[in-house]
């Protein structure tokens, strides 16, 4: 069962913050009207709340990051070590989202306001997108429905990503009406009204989803590559200052989560192994900004970084001969203060290493390397670094047509730094980069293995159980979390 949030929840709650106590008067409209305050419900208004809400939540310095081998925990690891549950709170703020955004799709349409419709059009591809990448088939065309529907169906990944008012269908319409309207867009915390920016945002978002379906190449309604090569044709993210990024603020709620972290938990949070190879082979700049010198290194005044195997238990650790002092942990640029940095959901980066794996693996033209190098050059900028010199002629970092989609994948991977589950996406579409092996994998029904998803909830089992039960079967019959996505 998919939560019940009624429509005008998240209205009802902002109309109430914004209307004025008043008194009686028979002159109430022009006397008590405060027209700095309105009472009535825009398309902006909702926008704002929803955008917070859904880039804040991509700052995955957790399972997102452990999964994608970004840092290694240990303790409190068992989502890396595979010991999964449901991620049902994750559930319910993906769906609470998505009344949110078709709240602000409603009220948009009813002030003749296309483009906002089209970006919320944009945030309901990216939510549902969040949604089944993690779960595989979940409740979408009936979803979000309130009382008038509080069972629906599961849909099929292939559909919620192909079909009609799917993921694709969402985000070309998005194109389509923000390229021809000329309506005002709404404020926005990141754009400002931008309307090219709103364009490449979507356009980045549609190559992201295109890219993450193309095992299907062939065995579905879309032409994947010309697909691919129409949305590159169209305005993508270039630089930084188009990046779909929240800065983190001074104060409470708003500022970094690691900022005030506590300490246990913070020193439980390390460096992975696959971390730092980038740093013992290629000294690459984002280290340092990432990660804090280790313990012992600071002291003997040679800063140097390292990282522990991911998935440990306690055991593992004291037979591998893990020592705190030996190991980095986060660094100042997220612990120092409360505003150092920002919550990522797309940056550029990403979109010019999606268009090199594109264009190297023949499904577009273009300049595989230069897209590679550019990718390589605008992550370093989004952490104020210059490209070293020497940096992109070391083995290993040098474009090689032979080696190619590794070396795109690796760098996506550290583009992907913290972004949500980005990274684990990649891995299980690509099997790229390579990570290490879990030692203490506790993957309950395949020894060993990766798993592909999350359980269903467990709210799901129990009042939605005939539409759980079809979606299980298609599973295979079981809700395990070893059965494949669609597109892997």
């Amino acid at each position: 069962m998919i939560k019940i949030f009624p429509k005008t929840t998240l209205a009802a709650g902002l109309v109430a913050a914004l209307t004025l106590t008043t008194g009686c008067t028979s002159d109430f409209g022009s006397i008590n009207t405060d027209r700095n305050n309105p009472t009535t419900v825009t398309s902006d208004l909702l926008l704002l709340p929803v955008m917070h809400s859904l880039i804040q939540d991509q700052f995955n310095y957790g399972d997102g990051a452990a999964l994608g081998h970004h840092l290694s925990r240990t303790n409190y690891n068992e989502t890396e070590r595979y010991a999964f549950g449901t991620n049902e709170g994750t559930w319910s703020a993906y769906y609470l989202q998505l009344n949110n955004i078709q709240e602000m799709k409603r009220v948009a349409a009813r002030d003749g306001q296309p483009s906002a419709q089209a970006i919320a059009d944009i945030w309901r591809a990216f939510a549902i997108a969040q949604l089944t990448d993690l779960w595989g088939d979940v409740p979408y065309s009936e979803a979000v429905q309130g009382a008038a529907d509080i069972t629906p169906a599961y849909d099929t990944q292939e559909d919620i990503y192909t079909a009609p008012d799917g993921i694709i269908d969402l985000l070309k319409q998005a194109e389509e009406t923000l390229s021809s309207s000329n309506d005002v867009i709404p404020s926005d915390l990141v754009y400002g009204g931008d309307r090219l920016r709103w364009r490449k945002f979507g356009n980045s978002l549609r190559l992201r989803y295109l890219v993450r379906i193309s095992n299907r190449i062939g065995q579905t309604q879309l032409d994947i590559p010309a697909e691919i090569a129409a949305v590159m044709a169209l305005p993508l993210m270039e630089d930084n200052a188009d990046n779909m990024a929240l800065p983190f603020l001074a104060g409470a709620p708003n500022h970094c989560p690691i900022y005030d972290m506590r300490s246990g938990n913070f020193e439980y949070t390390r460096m992975s192994t696959e971390m730092a190879r980038m740093w013992h082979r290629y000294a690459d700049p984002r280290i340092p900004v990432w990660f804090a010198p280790t313990t012992n290194s600071a002291l003997a005044g040679t800063a140097d970084y390292d990282g522990v195997l991911a998935a440990c238990s306690s055991t593992t650790l004291t037979e591998i001969g893990y020592s705190q002092s030996d190991v980095s942990m986060l660094g100042d640029y997220y612990r120092a203060t409360p505003d150092g940095c920002s919550a990522v959901l797309m940056n550029c980066a990403e979109v010019k290493l999606l268009q090199a794996e594109a264009v190297a693996r023949g499904w577009a033209r273009g300049d595989a390397r230069q897209l590679y190098e550019a990718g390589i050059r605008l992550s370093m900028e989004q952490y104020g670094l210059g490209l070293p010199a020497g940096y992109l002629e070391q083995e290993g970092i040098a474009y090689d047509d032979s080696r190619a989609l590794e070396q795109i994948m690796q760098q996506k991977w550290m583009a992907l730094f913290m972004v949500g589950y980005e990274a684990w996406f990649d891995y299980l579409r690509t099997g790229l980069p390579e990570q290490d092996a879990i030692i203490d994998n506790r993957n309950p029904t395949a020894a060993g293995e990766v798993p592909s998803r999350f359980y269903y909830p467990t709210d799901e089992q129990a009042l939605n159980q005939e539409n759980y039960q079809a979606a299980v079967d298609r599973h295979g019959g079981t809700d395990d979390i070893n059965t494949p996505l669609w597109w892997e």
